[in-house]
């Protein structure tokens, strides 16, 4: 049997992405300083999800949420069908 391809739910990625991006620009983080914190290896890594291009992890919310200083179930205060 052949491999499944991964689920990608791309609207939902979008307004993810969004609302930490929002949070972000609320408080003045730019993305430089996001990775810095992140301690991401490449600023263009943290520039993807921001820009919703990748399907991130629980993980990575829940350090985007210790960055932002919010608790993560706000990333998810969105309209939702």
């Amino acid at each position: 049997m052949g491999r499944k391809p991964n689920y990608k739910n791309q609207a939902f990625i979008d307004k993810v992405s969004a609302k930490i991006l929002e949070l972000a620009e609320e408080q003045e983080l730019k993305q430089e300083v996001i990775a810095e914190l992140f301690q991401a290896d490449d600023n263009r890594q943290i520039g993807r999800v921001l820009r919703g291009e990748t399907n991130f992890g629980i993980s990575e919310l829940e350090r985007f949420a210790k960055i932002l200083n919010v608790h993560p179930k706000t990333f998810l205060d969105f309209d939702w069908e």
